[in-house]
């Protein structure tokens, strides 16, 4: 990796010791409640040290003073525990070198809270699990975002965004599928590409490399008919052609113009 800029190299020292000061800090939980400016342990419930009025476990968020053995924020239900060490740190530098404030970062702090409100708000499940897939999705995290559209679907049956998750959810198994595709773990591979057109029929690109896999395997029968599944969303579409005219396949005459 190449650092481009002398702030570059600055930012990445940063974060590395953020990532050893967070380790250490999971480590040293006990000591949460003791104030980073004059070391002096406080109430483990106690929102500022007794001495110099620190706020112990401040929420960079909405600027809640919270207890010390919070791990959520009382007010916003943002987590605290990365919150507790970029407080050690200067604000004009986490500002300057945007500590926290990454777009990743932000999401991942977004799922924590939702993993919080889903066991705090049990009733909000369905809002919620929606918002995390929207998420996971975002984040291409493929797998867990295939995991959560099923667990929605298999919770809210009759919800009314039923067809719009189905089409998340096929195209995250077919790009899962494609992962294990490229591992050359093709018995995986088949199984989760198979369940994204079972999902989502209209899923042109799911039958396409079920055709591939298929074809790849001397399935040539199964092959012809992924492909044809696939021209039939998409009449004149030129990958599907061109591997059914591979296969010496019969394609029907409407199906090889497309349609306007």
């Amino acid at each position: 990796m190449i650092i481009s800029s002398r702030f570059e190299l600055i930012r990445l020292l940063v974060v590395i010791a953020l990532i050893f000061s967070l380790n250490s800090f999971s480590e040293a939980a006990p000591q949460r409640n003791m104030c980073r400016e004059c070391q002096i342990a406080t109430d483990v419930d106690a929102t500022h040290c007794p001495e110099c009025g620190t706020p112990i476990n401040l929420c960079l968020d909405c600027g809640t003073p919270n207890p010390a053995n919070a791990d959520f924020c009382i007010k916003c239900n943002a987590p605290l525990a990365e919150m507790r060490v970029l407080n050690s740190i200067d604000p004009e530098v986490r500002k300057e070198l945007k500590l926290g404030k990454s777009e990743r970062a932000e999401l991942e702090k977004e799922l924590m809270k939702i993993g919080y409100l889903l066991e705090k708000s049990p009733d909000q499940a369905e809002k919620l699990l929606f918002r995390k897939g929207k998420i996971l999705h975002q984040m291409e995290f493929y797998s867990q975002e295939a995991m959560v559209w099923r667990e929605y679907l298999q919770k809210f049956p009759k919800t009314s965004k039923k067809s719009f998750v189905k089409i998340y959810l096929s195209e995250a198994l077919r790009k899962w599928g494609f992962l294990f595709y490229r591992q050359k773990n093709i018995a995986s591979a088949t199984e989760l590409i198979s369940e994204a057109t079972e999902t989502n029929p209209m899923n042109k690109e799911a039958w396409q490399w079920l055709g591939r896999i298929s074809m790849e395997n001397q399935q040539n029968d199964l092959a012809k008919e992924a492909y044809l599944k696939a021209l039939a969303i998409e009449p004149g579409d030129k990958t599907s052609i061109h591997f059914l005219k591979k296969l010496k396949a019969e394609i029907p005459a409407d199906l090889l113009k497309t349609k306007k």
